[in-house]
């Protein structure tokens, strides 16, 4: 195994393994659980774009932002200068599955194309493209456990 199948199965674990996965995380979301907002975010004000803070669809609303900025990134190579990634809009669930979904097999295309030597490019300042891959696997480990533990809130929430 090369360094770049390696990125790959790690980005690809984060996203559809079996377990402790984004896709396990989401499986049989309910669209009542995808706008439950946990108590603790209420005084949160409306991130514009993505939704309402803390909801199961501002997890995936971002997650679909974040992974076209690291399209553009990875795409553009320019340490100096990140791209502007426009909101998704704030989809509904119907939306925002399939959406995640494409957005995230062309990320994967694009890590896939930098090849094993574009992992020591540099993507910013103090990230190779490796260390970026790597980061980007956490981030979606990172919101696929904030939407268990959402999904497990909303399970036990009190009646009413």
């Amino acid at each position: 195994m090369d360094a770049m199948e390696a990125m790959l199965l790690v980005i690809d674990g984060a996203w559809k393994d079996d377990f402790e996965s984004l896709t396990d995380a989401i499986a049989d979301l309910t669209e009542e659980e995808s706008v439950w907002q946990p108590p603790s975010y209420k005084r949160e004000p409306q991130d514009e774009g993505v939704g309402r803070p803390g909801t199961i669809l501002w997890h995936l609303n971002h997650l679909e932002m974040c992974h076209r900025h690291y399209i553009a990134t990875l795409e553009a190579m320019d340490p100096t200068k990140s791209p502007d990634t426009a909101a998704p809009g704030e989809l509904p669930l119907k939306q925002i599955l399939p959406a995640l979904e494409k957005t995230t097999g062309e990320m994967r295309e694009a890590i896939a194309n930098l090849g094993a030597e574009g992992l020591t490019r540099q993507v910013r300042p103090n990230r190779s493209a490796a260390n970026f891959i790597a980061m980007i696997a956490r981030h979606i480990s990172w919101h696929a456990a904030q939407i268990k533990q959402t999904r497990r809130l909303h399970a036990h929430r009190p009646p009413g």
